[in-house]
Order: C-alpha cells, then sequence, then structure tokens
C-alpha cells in the first residue's frame, strides 16, 4: 500500500497531489466520504474495481491494526519484565 500526505492551503483551499498519482491515475477523479475517511479515484473507474481495490485496503488496515497490537503487546512485556 502507497500513503501519501496531502495538504491544502488553508487560504486557497487547493492540495498539491503528487506527480505519482497524477501520472499513474489521470487528472479527473470522483471523490466520496464520510465523517472520517475519503475515497478517491479515476472517474473512468467502475465501482466494481473501486470495491475491490477498497478490499484490499482494508485487508492491509487490519493486518497494521495487527501488527501494531503485537508490537505494543511485545512492548509491554518488555517493560513487565524490566521491572522484576
Amino acid at each position: 500500500m502507497v500513503e501519501f500526505k496531502i495538504k491544502i492551503n488553508a487560504q486557497q483551499r487547493l492540495a498539491y497531489i503528487p506527480k505519482e498519482i497524477i501520472e499513474a491515475m489521470g487528472l479527473e477523479y470522483k471523490l466520496v466520504g464520510n465523517r472520517a475517511a475519503l475515497v478517491m479515484y479515476p472517474e473512468k473507474t467502475s465501482l466494481e474495481d473501486v470495491v475491490k481495490s477498497l478490499e484490499i485496503l482494508l485487508a492491509d488496515f487490519h493486518h497494521a491494526i495487527e501488527m501494531q497490537g503485537a508490537a505494543l503487546k511485545k512492548k509491554n512485556e518488555e517493560k513487565e519484565l524490566e521491572l522484576t
């Protein structure tokens, strides 16, 4: 999974989209969001492909959450060993 930081200029309300995204996906997008997340995809992409891609991203997010939990558990166990 690739992650980009997108910053929006507060006064102009414009964002810089990295060159790699434009080269891979073009210049026209749809953006759908709710209170916590946004999905941006090329305008001509089928919804089936968007859903498949989102399922892959969700699986990767779930995996990252599991890895973070395991790392936190390991860190806590190490601290407990230091205290004994």
